[in-house]
C-alpha cells in the first residue's frame, strides 16, 4: 500500500528475521572478555544467559538442558551465539540488537513475551506490535462500517459484495463512490476514509491489476511480519488517530 497522510497510512518497514534466519554479529557491549570490572562482567554475562535461554526456548529445547555459563568460563568454550552473535526475535532490527535496552518485545528479558509471538497459516509472524496494529485497524474499520450501515458480521466475513446504498454517510470521507456500488469487493475497503484510494484500488481490481483475494489478505493481515524476498517486512494499513480524523 502507498503512504497516505490521514488516519490510515501504510507501513512497510524492514524488520528482523525469525530465529532460524540471519545472525546479527558484532554486539560489542555484550562481550565481557578483556573486561576486569566484576560487576560489569556479571551484568553482561547475565544478559548473555538470558538471550541463550530465550533462543533455546524458541528452538523448543527444555530449560533443564541449558546450563548457564559463568564469567570464569574459558573463552575457548564460548559458543557462537553466546559471544554476541545472538539472534534477535521478529520485531527487532539490527540497530536494536546492539542495544539490549531498546524498546523491543525481547528487551525485558521475560520468557512470557515469547508466548505472545505466533505464526499463522500464511507464515506471517505476529508479535505484540503487529497484534496491536491489527487490533487498532479492525476496531477503526468496525466503527466506520457501522457508519456506513455495514454489519459487523459482514465486515468480519470478508465476503465480497457491493457497498450498500445509504442516503448519506456520517463522514464525508466515507461517502461511497460509484465504483463501490458497481464492483464486488471486500467490505473492509468501504471503511477506508479516502475516496481516491478506494477508487484506485477498485479500478485496479476491476482491471485485474491487483489480485482481490491477496489484497484483502494483506489488509486484514496489517501489522504482521512477512518474509518478502528474504527480508522481513511489516506491511498493511496503520491507524494513526481516530477513525474519523482525516
Amino acid at each position: 500500500m502507498q503512504n497516505h497522510q490521514a488516519s490510515y497510512s501504510s507501513a512497510s518497514s524492514a524488520s528482523t528475521p525469525s530465529p532460524e534466519s540471519i545472525r546479527i554479529t558484532g554486539v560489542v557491549n555484550e562481550n565481557w572478555r578483556g573486561k576486569n570490572d566484576p560487576v560489569e562482567r556479571r551484568r553482561i554475562q547475565n544478559r548473555l544467559n538470558q538471550r541463550a535461554f530465550r533462543q533455546r526456548q524458541r528452538a523448543g529445547e527444555s530449560p533443564k538442558l541449558y546450563k548457564p555459563r559463568t564469567a570464569s568460563t574459558p573463552a575457548s568454550q564460548h559458543s557462537e551465539s553466546e559471544d554476541g552473535n545472538d539472534i534477535p526475535s521478529p520485531g527487532t532490527d539490527s540497530s536494536s540488537a546492539s542495544s539490549p535496552e531498546a524498546d523491543t518485545p525481547d528487551s525485558a528479558g521475560s520468557a512470557a513475551n515469547q508466548t505472545r509471538t505466533v505464526t499463522d497459516s500464511y507464515g506471517r509472524v505476529w508479535d505484540e506490535l503487529g497484534q496491536l496494529i491489527n487490533r487498532n485497524l479492525m476496531t477503526a474499520a468496525a466503527t466506520n462500517a457501522q457508519r456506513l450501515g455495514i454489519s459487523l458480521a459482514a465486515l468480519q466475513s470478508g465476503i465480497a459484495n457491493t457497498c450498500p446504498q445509504i442516503p448519506r454517510a456520517s463522514l464525508a470521507a466515507l461517502k461511497p463512490i460509484e465504483l463501490q456500488h458497481q464492483i464486488v469487493h471486500d467490505p473492509i475497503l468501504d471503511t477506508i476514509p479516502h475516496a481516491r484510494l478506494r477508487f484506485n484500488i477498485l479500478r485496479a481490481v476491476h482491471n485485474q491489476q491487483i489480485d482481490a483475494a491477496q489484497l484483502s489478505r494483506c489488509i486484514r493481515g496489517s501489522g504482521a511480519l512477512e518474509n518478502v524476498n528474504g527480508n522481513w517486512q511489516r506491511g498493511g494499513l496503520v491507524v494513526w488517530s481516530t477513525p474519523d480524523q482525516i
